[in-house]
């Protein structure tokens, strides 16, 4: 008994050190954090929201497998990136695998993700890779799965064993195969996305207590290097979109909210959702998950004018929604779960649900 108290103020000790070095973003006040969110959060107060949320929500559990595996669309072959987004959405939503409305299915899916990354190669063949992967990167469901698994890893009584084990296997991989740049590699169609994905991954896996040997510092380098090269000519300005929302959350964190490209993209991606209806007409996966990433960021900052990110994303995502409740993608990543799942993550965000969201 002793030395089971001991071990686990051992792991207490060793998830704080390991967060203090990983993680450089300050702390956020708790206390603030949380009068917010009661106070207005449109999660709870808009009915409009809620009613959104519920139908997706409704939509998304029907493509639960009963194995609790989600594949790309209802009735499809399991894909993990699918299956941890899904898993995602429950926690943000409050629901766990030991309490919460939809606490059947958060352990299912908790059973699911373990169960995928178990049978899952890590060196696959290039091809035999999902649209995710394809688009996004090689790693991008080892860099879900493992973002998922570390959220859970204190709300899964019982499954701790399993899941620190998975997550073991995970984390090694992903440090492994960072890039000398701070990249985890360029050959996808969305390169820079599948690098903030890495680099959020292994963030919270430091703060689940694993020890991540990658760097942080190399990545918000890459990143600020993306910002300063981009090209004058706009005319691909949806895919430059996605880029910047995503980036302004790693560079968020890690202490480049004061620099001129930080501020200038931020500025340049209201402007975007204010004025430019086809970012949200022609979304695909990839810009979903990027509203998701910049979300919880601008709900924390202090600038007068971030406080409209979240009703005019809101708003132009409701206008998408399909009459199921799902949401699709128009391009790229096409996925039903995946871009419900985005979606509904960055609806949910004003919770505040996922440790993540601690910047």
């Amino acid at each position: 008994m002793k030395s089971a108290f001991l071990s686990k103020n051992l792991l207490c000790v060793r998830t704080l050190i390991y967060c203090l070095s990983f993680i450089l973003a300050p702390c956020t006040d708790l206390r603030q954090v949380t009068s917010t969110v009661q106070a207005g959060n449109p999660v709870r107060n808009d009915p409009k929201t809620r009613q959104a949320i519920e139908r997706g929500m409704d939509w998304l559990i029907s493509a639960i497998h009963r194995d609790g595996t989600v594949g790309p669309d209802r009735y499809h072959m399991p894909d993990l990136s699918c299956t941890a987004m899904t898993g995602l959405v429950l926690l943000s939503e409050g629901s766990t695998p030991r309490a919460g409305k939809y606490q059947k299915q958060s352990r299912l899916v908790l059973y699911g993700v373990l169960d995928l990354v178990e049978s899952r190669p890590l060196n696959r063949s290039k091809d035999n890779i999902t649209l995710v992967q394809r688009k996004i990167g090689l790693n991008a469901d080892l860099f879900l799965a493992t973002l998922y698994l570390s959220q859970i890893y204190y709300d899964a009584p019982g499954e701790e064993k399993a899941i620190r084990a998975a997550l073991g296997k995970l984390v090694n991989y992903i440090c492994l195969t960072q890039g000398k740049d701070g990249t985890w590699g360029n050959e996808s169609w969305a390169p820079v996305l599948g690098t903030i994905l890495g680099w959020e991954c292994l963030r919270a896996a430091s703060s689940a207590g694993l020890r991540i040997e990658a760097s942080e510092q190399l990545v918000g380098q890459a990143l600020m290097k993306h910002l300063r090269e981009q090209p004058d000519d706009r005319r691909n300005w949806m895919q430059q979109f996605y880029k910047e929302a995503a980036g302004v959350r790693v560079l968020y964190s890690l202490g480049y909210r004061d620099t001129p490209e930080f501020q200038e993209s931020v500025h340049t991606i209201l402007e975007r959702v204010k004025t430019e209806p086809r970012v949200f007409r022609f979304a695909g996966g990839e810009e979903y998950l990027a509203f998701y990433f910049i979300t919880e960021c601008m709900l924390k900052g202090q600038q007068e004018s971030w406080k409209y990110w979240y009703p005019q994303v809101r708003d132009g995502v409701l206008r998408t929604q399909n009459q199921d409740g799902s949401w699709k993608g128009h391009h790229c990543i096409t996925d039903r779960t995946f871009c419900t799942a985005g979606v509904l993550l960055t609806l949910l965000s004003p919770n505040f649900s996922l440790p993540t969201s601690d910047l």
